[in-house]
Parts: C-alpha cells; structure tokens; sequence
C-alpha cells in the first residue's frame, strides 16, 4: 500500500509566493483527494538560505573534510557577511530549518496540509512529488514541514511541471549499469567501485573516458538500466560534468545520446558529485524516470556512505524510497563531523511512471505469484507425490531413510535388566554338543538347562530352539517340563507361502498357551523392521497365535492373553497397544500390506550394544551364574554362535535371532511398564498436511530470495526438515515422512518456476514496469 502527493506549486517564486498551489492525492494509483492553497511570498527565507550556503562552504572550506568537486570559492556576500564560526554556521542552519517550517505552517498552506493528515495512514509509504520550475524550492529543506513528522516513511521528491511517459521495449535478463568515473584529481572512488561490484548485474566501467566515447557508450543498442557518474561537476542550468583532466560536458551536449539510453530503458541514474541540480533538471526534461543528485558540494565520505547504503537497501528488494531513508539515516550517524550531511541527496523523478525497483531492472523476470497460487502449486506437488507414494515408488528409499534414523538416534539406552540371554556359543558347542545331525544340542542338555534355570524362579523362560522331535537322551523329562512348566514357553515356526519354508511343529502335546511362534516378518529388502505380535495360525503343528516375544512379556507381566479390541488393535491388560494398519508410512506397495496382516508393531530395537546380560550355556550348568542374576527375569535361551547361521538383518545390522527376541519381548515390556513410546506415524491426512506446508515453504524461499541467500536459506530449510524429523524419531519415536517431504520441499519450487514461465510474456509485450 503506497501513497503519492503530487504538490504542483504552479507559477511563482519565493519572492512573489506561489498563489495557485494544488495537490493531489493517489493511494494504490487511484485518485482519492485533491486540494488547492497557497504560500506567501518570503524572500527572507531565500536569503536566508544564500546564508547558509556561504557558512556551508566555509566550515568545509576550513575544515579538513576533503571535498568532491571543484575547489569551494568563498565569496563575500554582498549584505556585509564576511565573518566565520562553526556556532554561526550551526544557528544560521537551525534558523533555516525554523524559518522553512514557519512558512509551510501558513494558513493559506493549511487546506492541503490537514486534508493530507486525515486521509493518509501513519505507516504508508508516500512519496511527497513537488513539482516545479523554481530552483530556489529545490535547494530549501524540504524536511522540515511537519506534516512529515507524522508519516516516517515518507520521502520527497521534485520534478518539473511539465513530462510525459516514455515507453520502451527491452529483452534484457539481468541489470545493466554504466558507471562513469570521471577525472579523479583530488577524489576518492574506491569504495564507490566496491560498492557497485557487489551488485548482480552487467556492469561496464568507463573511467575518464572522453566525449566520444561517453557518447557511444550511451548509445550501446543493449541500452543500459542504471547510469552512475562519480567525478566532478559544477552547478548551471545544463548541468557539467568534467569527463577528464582536459574535458568537461553539459548534459545538453549529450542529450541525443541520453535519449537513446532512456528509449531503451535507462531507469535511474546517480551522480555522486557536487551541486547537481543542474544535472537533474536537464535530465527530467528529457523524461528519465528517476535521478538521485546531490544539492551541494559533497565530501567524499558522504558519496561514499550514501552510495553504499543506498545500493546494498536498493538490490536487497528495497523500495527506492525506503533505500534513500535507509541511505539518510547512515548519513546521519556522521553528521557531528559532516554538517547538513542529510540534505545533501535529491531525488528527481517522473511522475508519470513508477518509481523503479531492482526487480524491474529483470524484464523477463517471472511476474509475481500470488498465495493462493502458490497453495495450489504445492498442493499439487504434495499430491503427486503422495500419488507415487501410494504405489509403493517411494517404498526403498524411505526405509533406508528410517535404518539412517534408527542408527543415528543420539539418546542412549541402558540394557534391559528385566531379560537375561543364556547364549549357546561355539565353546558350548564343543564341550555341551553332540553329534547329531538335527540339533547339536540334545534333550539331556537342554532338560538340565532348563532345570537349573527353575531353581531360580524367573518369572519366563523362552526357549529359542525347536524341538519338535526327540533328540537323545532324556527326552521324557523335557516333555514334561515344556508341558508342565508354565514359565517355560516352547517355540514353533509357522509355515510360509511357499515349500521351501514348511514351518517347524512345536513340542507334542505342549499347550497353545506355552508355545509361541518365532516368525519374522522382514521387508522386501530381508531386513527385519517390524515385529510380529500375534496372527492366526495356519497349521495345527504351530497352533498357537501369539509370538514368542509376546508370550514371554505377558508371562512377565502376569496376564494370560492379550485381547483383540474393536479396533482392531491389541489390549495387554489396561493398556491398549496401537498396531499397524494396512498402510502405515512407507508401506504403500501390495507386498508391503500383504505382509502387514496380523498384529504388527514397528520395531523399536533397544538403542544400547546389548540389550541384555549375557551368560553362556556353560555357564548355566557349572553353576557360575548367581541366582539373583536369574530370579524374577525372563530368561532366553538360543544361539549365537556364529556357526549355527541364526543372524538376521535388522536396521540396526546382523544380531543373532535370539538377541532380536529379546529386543522385541523389551519393545513391549518398556512399553507398558517404562512409557516408552512405540515407533508410531501421524495420520494420513496430517502427514499430508505436513508435506503440503513445506511444499509452501520451498516455494517461497524461491520467490522471495535470488543466488547466494537462496542457497543459504534454502540449505537451512533441508537441514531444519531433517533435524524436525530427527527429533520426533528421537524423543517420540514418531516416524516422520522425511522422503515425500524433502521431494515436495525441492520439487514445489521448480514447479513454481515451471508457473511463472508459462505465464511469462513474450519480449514484445514487455513494458516499462
């Protein structure tokens, strides 16, 4: 919302007071108000203004400022002013301020004064266009009507009474800027060089270049977009510049040339020297959009600071307004040792168009895109993706993406002192082993294991070895222990989908209810993610339909069976545990949601290098494990030697088949008795809504920033995804689509680039702003 006050003086001077003034208001370029006063004559002011004038020269002519432009000639003032002080100079420009002040708070000003007041908002930035002929009112300080101390934002700015709107055709893609340092005797350019060396565009330097070449430089058919000059000049209506040591021009003398510039879209042109108003009014009759000028001579540290604020304002996106207030109040920081430093910057400019922008100087730049645009962009980017998602596409990448997170989870965990392992090692192998070809570990051995373990009273004890059939010795007192012990829980392997997977029987005539299965389900890749609660038995040799981990976990805890709830998920005593549904995170694909029947949990393996106390089988039965080590656990008994190939992949690598049991039995049990979190997923329809507000998020960053900051905060926005999704995994075990996410992140803004061409006109269409 921008605002603009055209005050047409009319006819007059301040020796004769402007009798017709009239102003009018546009907000948003529609025409709001108009109002008529006037200004009585006040040729004190004027005088008071040549005073200020020699005071200015003098403290700078006195002083070891360096100067930009022609040496300061002091005259004496014709009314008898011939004495110096810098207290003098100070009320001299405090009485200029008052004066001018006074004399915009006439009452016959006041009509337009109040109208403004009450029709403009506080905040809006308004640019105040005061148009006329008269020098005198370009050199007054305008900055002291106090209508200004109500609208910080506001900035004026001059023309002439008379212009019209030039029109061209341009088919550049990036700025070009024509910077002309001209004969440097006695200045310093160097920070003005840097200065314009940072900005993104094609810049062509001309340093004391002569007449002709100026001239043809101007007429370069690329045509230019900003025209700099930083050198010396002096004041007349032409406007001089001096090119060289030999050579100086009037602005006359090059207007053929400035009018081809300005056909082919010259839009703003800076002159960094002194007294410049010359300079700007022979470039307004020739209609150029905007000129900055300086009023006075100007020292070098204020071309400098103003040229750097103003351009690093300028090229960040900054209106040019905005960038002149931006430059001011640099300039204003240094005032104590550059007086009047803050007067020194005018802006002339053409009402007739728009006040340039650095955008504007990218013609065949995308037009804007609006928000609802851009919702609908990323809704269908989320869409899309969401749409590969389903089919299962996505399916590899994200669970590679979930084993990185499950490896790289920075909370620690302690093992779980509720589970011992009774691993069968390669040693146990030798010493306890027989030969037979079924199972290297007999009835015997396995009888008197499990007898020993008793004595201790654990609360469980899960054995991890099958036996479905006799093997040695003593196989009547293992079946009675299996069947009539009810801590023991046996196993069975339920059958496959296929004949090479028949299944292993559990013990004969051991009940359901101390048999469980050990069946894995691994994903398509054979890393085992998930874990098996419970599912329907499909073979009356492995009848029973609870998992071994389940099993052992209830027999923990003291409860029978664990109960299927109406919606569809599993109640363990009080506590009701959410399984997975037939799509959940990455499972989209058929094979995925074929392996998701039954009662799945996600596998949430301890995050500690063992998940248990370890004792070997030797151990056991030579008596070398104390009996507190046992009492009130649940005990596992299977293999790790390597030998016995019973390792299994998981996101966490290869752990022994025995070892994943117990992980899954801690899973349930620390979920119940400890409150930690199962691995869980937001619902469908949030994790939509997550992808779609980063799919706004990329698009945005790529319309509202350009080169170094869009890789800069794009970068940031791709590392703030990941450490989000990091942390839920972390401290909520809440798996986060981070794939879909990340694709919708990049994807949306190529998409809004993609939109914003196809809406891109062609060159001949394109227009000045």
């Amino acid at each position: 919302m921008s605002g603009k006050i055209f005050l047409n003086l009319g006819v007059g001077n301040l020796s004769e007071g402007f009798a017709q003034i009239s102003s009018r208001l546009e907000i948003d370029g529609e025409l709001v108000a108009q109002k008529y006063g006037s200004l009585p004559s006040n040729s004190a002011l004027q005088d008071l203004y040549y005073r200020w004038q020699f005071y200015y020269a003098a403290y700078y002519e006195n002083y070891p400022n360096p100067m930009r432009g022609e040496d300061i000639e002091i005259e004496l003032d014709p009314t008898g002013i011939t004495g110096f002080s810098v207290s003098t100079f100070q009320e001299t420009r405090i009485n200029l301020e008052r004066a001018m002040g006074e004399w915009l708070d006439k009452k016959c000003f006041e009509p337009i004064s109040l109208d403004l007041c009450k029709k403009l908002e506080p905040n809006r930035e308004i640019i105040i266009i005061i148009e006329t002929e008269e020098d005198a009112i370009h050199r007054l300080p305008w900055h002291c009507w106090s209508l200004l101390e109500n609208f910080p934002r506001a900035e004026i700015a001059f023309s002439l009474n008379t212009y019209q709107r030039q029109t061209y055709t341009s088919q550049r893609t990036k700025p070009r800027i024509l910077a002309i340092l001209g004969d440097r005797i006695g200045i310093d350019t160097v920070a003005e060089i840097q200065a314009i060396e940072q900005l993104q565009g094609d810049l062509v330097f001309s340093i004391e270049p002569s007449i002709a070449e100026i001239i043809h430089k101007l007429n370069d058919r690329q045509g230019w977009d900003v025209l700099f000059f930083a050198g010396h000049s002096s004041y007349d209506r032409a406007g001089t510049i001096k090119l060289n040591a030999d050579e100086s021009v009037c602005l006359k003398t090059l207007s053929h040339a400035l009018k081809s510039a300005i056909a082919r879209g010259l839009k703003l042109a800076i002159f960094n020297s002194c007294s410049g108003l010359g300079l700007a009014t022979s470039l307004a009759e020739l209609n150029i959009p905007t000129v900055i000028v300086m009023r006075e001579a100007i020292p070098n540290r204020v071309a400098q600071d103003f040229l750097r604020g103003f351009l690093s304002s300028f090229a960040e996106g900054n209106s040019l307004l905005s960038a002149v207030r931006d430059a001011r109040s640099k300039l204003q920081q240094i005032e104590a040792d550059f007086p009047c430093a803050t007067w020194l910057p005018v802006v002339f400019c053409n009402p007739s168009v728009e006040l340039p922008t650095w955008k504007s100087f990218y013609p065949q730049s995308p037009p804007e895109i609006k928000l609802w645009q851009l919702a609908a962009i990323a809704l269908a980017t989320t869409a899309t993706i969401w749409g590969i998602r389903s089919q299962g596409y996505l399916e590899s990448i994200e669970l590679a993406a979930y084993d990185v997170a499950m490896l790289t989870r920075t909370i620690p965990e302690p093992p779980d002192g509720r589970i011992l392992i009774v691993g069968v090692t390669e040693t146990d192998l030798q010493k306890w082993g027989s030969q037979n070809s079924l199972s290297p570990l007999d009835d015997q051995i396995i009888a008197q294991t499990l007898q020993k373990l008793q004595q201790s009273q654990p609360k469980a004890i899960g054995l991890d070895i099958y036996r479905d059939r006799a093997i040695g010795a003593r196989h009547a007192d293992l079946s009675a222990l299996l069947q009539q012990q009810d801590s023991i829980v046996s196993s069975c392997l339920m059958p496959g989908n296929s004949r090479d997977f028949p299944g292993v029987a559990a013990p004969h005539g051991v009940e359901p209810e101390r048999v469980g299965f050990t069946n894995f389900s691994p994903d398509r890749d054979g890393i085992i993610r998930r874990q098996m609660l419970g599912m329907a038995p499909v073979d009356k040799h492995c009848d029973t339909d609870t998992a071994l981990s389940l099993r052992l976990a209830l027999k923990y805890l003291g409860i029978p069976e664990a109960q299927a709830t109406d919606d569809e998920n599993i109640s363990i005593g009080s506590r009701e545990v959410e399984v997975l549904k037939s799509t959940v995170g990455a499972y989209r694909s058929n094979e995925a949601q074929n392996n998701l029947r039954g009662f799945q949990v996600m596998f949430n393996y301890r995050n500690t290098p063992n998940i248990a106390t370890q004792v070997s089988l030797d151990d056991i039965l030579t008596d070398r494990v104390s009996s507190t080590a046992i009492t009130g656990k649940v005990i596992f008994i299977g293999y790790v030697a390597p030998s016995m190939k019973d390792f299994l992949p998981t996101g966490a690598g290869e752990i022994a088949g025995v070892k994943i049991h117990a992980h899954m039995t801690s899973n349930i049990l620390s979920h119940i008795l400890d409150d930690r979190p199962l691995i869980t997923t937001l619902p469908d329809l949030v994790e939509t809504g997550w992808i779609w507000i980063w799919g706004v998020v990329g698009g945005s960053i790529v319309i509202k920033l350009r080169g170094v900051k869009l890789c800069l905060v794009g970068s940031a926005a791709i590392v703030t995804l990941v450490g989000t999704c990091a942390v839920c995994f972390n401290v909520r075990s809440i798996w986060m689509p981070l794939v879909p996410t990340g694709l919708t992140l990049i994807l949306t803004p190529l998409a809004v680039k993609g939109f914003c061409l196809s809406k891109q006109p062609t060159p001949k269409q394109w227009k000045s702003f």
